[in-house]
């Protein structure tokens, strides 16, 4: 294929692209409301969609609140459809999603005029032509600021609505970023910027370490401070926030070996001895299969010690890998029923998940002393119909 024609079939691919997510748009605001998601034991056409197709929650949510609010649209609505006079569609969802969000902010309280939503819509639609989703939410603001009468909320309110905080597990660690306001952003850098001073090392050298590096290391030390007072949040299973490794007893004598930490990500042994030298050390005896035998009583609640050997059997939710610090103790045999409070009736899972398991869409059993998990039969179509 030659350049052009290569252009030429990636215009065709997005096209189709355009029409069939416009279709999954109409698809999905017409299944959630006949209810089906309840009828076949979903918690609801979210959660139905995001297990069935394994797509993010969020993206899943974000699609249905367009869907269903698109029909208060209709300019936007048309645009999203191919017609003779547009030999194609004017807009794609990603775009519809951009203008229907912006219209969708301006609060009732402002009282903006029928005729006036009507007519930002249709410049919207119009600017659509040219401009891009990024583009386009830039441009909606602007108009919500000009519709909004009221003007729009004191900065400082605005500010702290918008604090935000993201973790992303990398190879290594784990990466994060986000947003603080006002009294926050000002205690944070306080914090930060006292504990990140350079200092002359024992033998009067410069500090070696870049300012990234100094503020690094005055977060861990803040993040320290706070662990060991036991205060900064709630326990969890009467444990304190705490770094859970996990290696074999010769390996940590003989130097060997690796350790590995709840989120799986290993350790060397000389790192882990060095945790060791300012930690409690929990021994857990593990059977054959590796799984931690049992250490529970006639308790009706999780103890320390068997809150421990989840949190190293387990590694988190066993349906989604949140981290143990987000997961409760679930008893697969409920305690009323006889079920024993011991690791082999017991598994983590997430607070969401927890719920779905006590409605019955999950169903986790032990296999050789591990929790296995099976899938609720809507969550796997049987076989992937072809597109219209």
């Amino acid at each position: 294929m030659t350049g052009s024609e290569m252009l030429s079939a990636l215009d065709a691919v997005q096209s189709q692209i355009a029409q069939l997510q416009t279709y999954r748009l109409q698809l999905l605001s017409a299944l959630d409301a006949t209810g089906h998601a309840a009828e076949i034991g979903a918690r609801d056409t979210v959660q139905l969609i995001a297990v069935r197709h394994r797509l993010d929650a969020a993206e899943v949510r974000r699609d249905l609140r367009l869907a269903k609010a698109l029909p208060k649209y209709p300019e936007v609505q048309a645009a999203l459809h191919h017609t003779p006079e547009t030999a194609g569609a004017v807009l794609h969802p990603a775009q519809a999603e951009a203008i229907v969000t912006t219209l969708e902010r301006i609060p009732a309280s402002a009282m903006i005029p029928a005729e006036n939503l009507e007519v930002a819509e249709h410049e919207l639609v119009r600017s659509a032509q040219f401009l891009c989703p990024a583009d386009l939410r830039k441009l909606g603001k602007q108009v919500r600021d000009t519709l909004d009468t009221d003007g729009p909320e004191p900065p400082e309110v605005r500010a702290l609505a918008a604090e935000t905080l993201w973790l992303k597990r990398g190879e290594l660690g784990v990466e994060f970023g986000g947003y603080l306001a006002g009294d926050n952003a000002e205690l944070f850098q306080t914090l930060i910027f006292a504990g990140a001073k350079p200092h002359l090392t024992p033998d009067g050298a410069r500090d070696l370490r870049g300012r990234g590096k100094r503020q690094a290391d005055a977060l861990t030390a803040v993040l320290t401070t706070a662990a060991a007072t036991g205060t900064a949040v709630p326990a969890h299973g009467d444990i304190k926030p705490h770094v859970t490794v996990t290696i074999d007893l010769d390996d940590l004598t003989a130097g060997t070996g690796v350790g590995t930490l709840a989120s799986g990500v290993t350790l060397s042994t000389s790192a882990v001895r060095r945790l060791a030298c300012d930690a409690g050390v929990i021994p857990l005896v593990l059977g054959s299969n590796s799984e931690p035998l049992d250490v529970g009583t006639e308790h009706r609640f999780v103890t320390r010690a068997i809150r421990q050997a989840l949190n190293a059997r387990d590694k988190g939710c066993v349906i989604c890998q949140a981290p143990p610090a987000m997961c409760e103790a679930h008893h697969l045999t409920h305690w009323v029923n006889g079920g024993r409070t011991d690791i082999t009736n017991l598994a983590l899972l997430c607070k969401a998940h927890h719920i779905d398991v006590h409605q019955a869409h999950w169903t986790i059993s032990m296999d050789n002393g591990r929790p296995q998990v099976t899938r609720p039969t809507w969550a796997s179509p049987p076989n992937p119909p072809k597109p219209p």
